[in-house]
């Protein structure tokens, strides 16, 4: 598995417009290609709205490529928005059981106001095919 963090991607529409973005961070397993957009809170448990809001653009973008080449190579791809907080303690994700959210919820003292906010998130992750993380900086 290989990492690289801040990469270039260019995204070129069907009229061979090209458009130029940064993606945070890229994971290559075998052949699929992990797109991860990073947003981070120090101080918060979760980021501002507004920065959850602009990563969820690029993942709109980003989940919706009808292909993927690295190198030349065609791949399959993933979109992961992935939230870190100093503040959150574990990790959990638009993939994880009901369970693990509800420890979650519990360990970090979370408001009802966050869950449906973390809810809310996950289902739209799971709605428009991509994967939102929240994960602790200091576990």
């Amino acid at each position: 598995m290989n990492t690289l963090s801040k990469s270039k991607i260019t995204i070129q529409n069907y009229l061979g417009g090209k458009y130029f973005f940064t993606v945070d961070e890229v994971v290559l397993n075998k052949n699929i290609v992990n797109l991860i957009e990073s947003k981070h809170s120090k101080n918060s448990v979760l980021p501002s709205e507004s920065d959850v809001k602009d990563g969820l653009v690029k993942m709109i973008l980003y989940s919706n490529l009808a292909s993927v080449e690295v190198d030349g190579v065609p791949m399959k791809s993933m979109a992961v928005l992935r939230l870190t907080s100093d503040v959150f303690s574990g990790s959990i994700s638009s993939e994880s059981i009901k369970k693990d959210l509800v420890d979650s919820f519990k360990t970090n003292n979370l408001s009802e106001k966050r869950k449906v906010f973390i809810e809310r998130l996950f289902k739209e992750a799971d709605e428009n095919n991509f994967v939102a993380q929240i994960c602790g900086t200091k576990q």
